[in-house]
């Protein structure tokens, strides 16, 4: 009985990796709509608020112990609901923008899910990771069927006549973020396995999500993996895994330089490219097209953001932000500020963005001692690359709660 109780918090963990699996599905072959699959995260919100209660209650003789990030995860959804009441379109900051819905419902959800994920013992968290990679797996083999243009019924996006791989999302950039995840937790897993045939399993992840990952064609997403990569490498030749090491780097050099021999990605041209921009850059020759108009949105969202400094312009109202009206250039209006950071700064206000700063920097802190005391990256990986891409992407609703889930379980509560 003790152990069917021990399992009820990670199977209910694993049932909204399952939600947001199956769900996302069904809005990628329209049998639901996005915002159909958003209000389940309020109903999953309910759940979770229920399951902290029952957390609490079911461990009155060991009480647990409040500690500062959990503080922070309550700031965020107080400064959350300031935001919300102040917004300059009230009702998207409370469910979020049209075709986005990332609004104050769903950033509670994900602070419950980081509450709730802290509580998982350490080993069960190894069930969840496998759970997130079979939901990879399963996403990279869509992504496959979408690219070679095989399979019928499978829902493709095209950008002029190139097919993008997005899987049960809708876009590649987020495609990347998700695989990205996924190959960092393959990453730990096979430095940490002695089993031989987990670890051939491992090597195994490692190759089809370098594949995902250059399938997406997401430069963001290749600026987290690098950074993972070079955090990777000072960790194992510190604990003298050099054999570990050179594996993991010539199945990723090998993988990305057959894929780009055979032009089944085009990341290492856009790399180039950024190079280019980059030196351009320190010129003093700035462009509103480099980094595919990052740099046109990020140059007109500093401008708004005193505006808005202390309490924001509301939830994902980035949209109503420029005098109620949307950022766009000659081709495109912009929803989000393709920065995270920015992003928040923006609609929740400065005291929000720092308390995020202070939570993340707390967990990653905490996490790479973890690392280097317990000789594991397995937790840490995922977040220092997803940390990483949110400098140049966007936060959604088919991806973050995988990050969140990942920021809970690299919370220690043993002590």
């Amino acid at each position: 009985m003790k152990k069917i109780k021990e399992l009820l918090l990670p199977i209910y963990i694993i049932l909204n990796i399952l939600y947001i699996l199956i769900g996302s599905y069904l809005f990628t072959i329209k049998t639901i709509n996005i915002k159909i699959f958003s209000y389940g995260y309020i109903v999953l919100l309910v759940l979770n608020i229920i399951a902290i209660f029952l957390l609490f209650f079911t461990r009155r003789k060991n009480r647990i112990r409040l500690q500062i990030h959990d503080l922070l995860l309550l700031l965020i959804i107080m400064f959350g609901i300031i935001a919300t009441n102040l917004a300059v379109v009230p009702n998207i900051s409370l469910f979020g923008e049209y075709n986005r819905y990332e609004g104050l419902f769903s950033i509670s959800y994900y602070m419950s899910l980081i509450f709730l994920s802290s509580f998982i013992e350490k080993k069960h968290k190894k069930l969840i990771i496998y759970f997130i990679l079979i939901s990879g797996l399963i996403q990279l083999s869509y992504a496959s069927l979408q690219v070679s243009n095989y399979g019928k019924n499978i829902a493709r996006m095209y950008r002029g006549k190139t097919i993008w791989a997005t899987g049960f999302l809708t876009n590649p950039n987020f495609f990347g973020t998700y695989m990205l995840l996924c190959l960092s937790y393959s990453f730990g897993l096979y430095i940490e396995e002695k089993n031989n045939i987990l670890k051939l399993l491992n090597i195994f992840m490692i190759f089809a999500f370098t594949i995902g990952i250059l399938l997406s064609d997401t430069l963001s997403c290749i600026v987290g993996l690098f950074v993972v990569l070079i955090f990777l490498i000072i960790f194992l030749i510190k604990t003298k895994k050099i054999k570990k090491l050179i594996v993991i780097l010539l199945i990723v050099s090998i993988t990305s330089f057959g894929l780009s021999k055979y032009k089944i990605t085009n990341v290492f041209k856009d790399l180039v490219k950024t190079g280019n921009e980059v030196k351009e850059i320190s010129k003093g020759n700035v462009s509103n097209e480099f980094g595919t108009n990052r740099m046109y949105i990020w140059k007109n969202s500093i401008k708004i953001v005193p505006k808005y400094l202390l309490h924001g312009a509301g939830i994902d109202n980035f949209a109503h932000a420029f005098d109620g009206h949307a950022l766009t250039d000659s081709r495109w209006l912009y929803d989000k500020a393709h920065n995270e950071y920015l992003q928040i700064l923006i609609c929740e206000g400065i005291f929000c963005l720092i308390t995020y700063l202070l939570l993340y920097g707390i967990i990653v802190i905490r996490g790479i001692k973890y690392s280097f005391k317990e000789n594991s990256v397995l937790l840490i990986l995922p977040i220092i690359g997803y940390l990483t891409q949110a400098f140049f992407n966007i936060s959604v609703i088919e991806v973050a709660p995988l990050f969140y889930i990942g920021l809970g379980l690299c919370i220690n509560r043993e002590k």
